[in-house]
């Protein structure tokens, strides 16, 4: 069995609408600051809450860039987040005999959707850091639920 995908195509539209998400609310807070002449201190925490909100969201939601390939013999994911500052890309490849247990988290609605694989190296018990997958489609997600299913039945 041999999967393979990126998701190229749906990060450019997510990564901008979360961009426009934030900016509009960095636009907000700052049209306060220089248009509203009388201070009212509850619209100015409602705006700098739906700024902190936004950047929240865009970087704790599990949007990531991911280029997979999944075969009988390895699992290769190969990942950056979306957000701007603090970008780093990483990899994760491991044979799969060494994969002690992968997990597929849908979290809330589809935000927060994340890869978990755990896995043996040199005799270690290894954690590898969870791959945000809310930028994936549904078949990209359905075909990573076929794998799993697959792992867990060559096990």
């Amino acid at each position: 069995m041999t999967i393979k995908f990126n998701n190229k195509k749906q990060v450019g539209p997510r990564g901008m609408i979360l961009a426009l998400m934030v900016l509009i609310a960095l636009g907000l807070v700052a049209g306060n600051y220089l248009f509203i002449e009388p201070r009212n201190i509850t619209l100015e925490l409602i705006l700098w809450g739906l700024l902190l909100v936004a950047i929240a969201v865009y970087y704790f939601g599990g949007f990531y860039y991911v280029d997979v390939e999944l075969t009988a013999d390895k699992i290769d994911i190969k990942f950056y987040r979306l957000f701007p500052f603090g970008r780093q890309y990483k990899r994760i490849l491991i044979p799969v005999e060494k994969v002690k247990k992968i997990k597929l988290s849908m979290g809330l609605g589809g935000l927060g959707r994340s890869l978990k694989i755990e896995g043996s190296i040199q005799g270690r018990h290894a954690i590898f850091p969870s791959v945000g997958i809310a930028a994936c489609d549904k078949t990209q997600i359905n075909e990573l639920k076929k794998y799993i299913d697959f792992i867990n039945k060559v096990k």
